[in-house]
């Protein structure tokens, strides 16, 4: 099993190939900042962010050296049968079962069960174009990479997400033992040119700098992100994780900017090479509980262009004999 994270040993500061970037992370409220937003809506295409210059080290001579309980994400090598990932049932019957043995490879879990997945196709510049002259909450079907610093549940919001895909008896045996949530990040098609994805290593995290929002889903005929949860209906002590009879909603993590995050990416990847990290970890023994994420745009990359393709595969993961403290 991979050793657990500790807060103060980081990898060794050697000299290693970087980007320049900027990264947006949250806008606190007192400066107009949201505690509610809406996925896959012409609002959260417009959302306002603060811009912070990065520094972004590429990992691949050390990637060895980070995995998901040290740092909360890891670098794997990953080729895949798929030969068409538009076609959603090829993906369902050949990319989950490989997703589902290799996150029990990294991790070490006894069972992976698949939530949801969810292709982009196009440029972050397309999505804002699309959303002009959009009502707020007019669901924006452009798949763009998210330019934004986050975590995709809150740690009470892999909870409610867990409780809404699952029926209310196995949700509450699951949160029993150790249990977590994952994903999976791979290029499709051809290899990464622009918006890689980069992370923020979790020793490197203070948790002070989490901010909370809530994510509410579009109806489930409203494009990717409708059809990022099920939205089970539960008794009213689990109904806090629901958003009626349209959608679901559920908290997820946005990040406040601090000097000492340190940021992670692998240069030039291909469709054989993929990432697993972390959402969220119920062990609480000081490994890694997330992995705070986000694309960024490399430097001097054009508005305009070939658009990065790439797909994402959401996990739930359980031990069935591992406690959670």
């Amino acid at each position: 099993m991979a050793p657990v994270a500790t807060r103060d040993i980081l990898p060794p500061r050697e000299e290693l190939p970087t980007e320049e970037t900027t990264l947006y992370y949250y806008l606190e409220l007192k400066d107009g900042g949201i505690i509610q937003t809406y996925p896959g809506t012409a609002f959260e295409k417009r959302r306002k962010h603060v811009p912070h210059d990065a520094t972004i080290k590429d990992l691949r001579s050390i990637h060895d050296q980070f995995n998901v309980d040290n740092a909360g994400f890891e670098f794997v090598q990953h080729k895949s049968a798929v030969k068409d990932f538009s076609n959603e049932e090829e993906v369902e019957q050949v990319y989950y079962p490989e997703c589902i043995d290799l996150i029990k490879k990294v991790s070490g879990a006894d069972e992976v069960q698949v939530v949801s997945h969810m292709c982009r196709r196009d440029t972050h510049k397309a999505s804002v174009d699309a959303s002009q002259g959009l009502d707020d909450k007019t669901p924006v079907k452009v798949m763009n990479p998210a330019r934004f610093v986050h975590v995709d549940q809150s740690y009470r919001g892999a909870e409610q997400i867990l409780f809404l895909n699952l029926p209310e008896e196995e949700a509450e045996r699951r949160l029993k033992k150790r249990w977590a949530i994952m994903n999976v990040w791979a290029p499709i098609m051809k290899p990464v040119k622009r918006d890689p994805l980069a992370f923020a290593d979790f020793r490197s995290i203070d948790e002070n700098d989490f901010r909370t929002v809530v994510a509410n889903l579009p109806p489930p005929d409203a494009g990717e992100y409708g059809k990022v949860s099920r939205n089970m209906k539960h008794k009213p002590r689990a109904e806090y994780s629901s958003n009626g009879d349209v959608a679901p909603r559920y908290e997820v993590t946005n990040l406040a900017h601090n000097p000492n995050q340190q940021w992670y990416y692998a240069s030039d990847m291909t469709p054989e090479e993929a990432w697993v990290f972390k959402i969220f970890d119920s062990k609480n023994d000081g490994r890694a509980k997330c992995a705070v994420h986000s694309s960024f745009p490399l430097k001097g990359q054009s508005d305009y262009g070939d658009p990065r393709t790439s797909i994402e595969v959401r996990c739930f993961v359980f031990w069935n004999d591992e406690k959670t403290e």
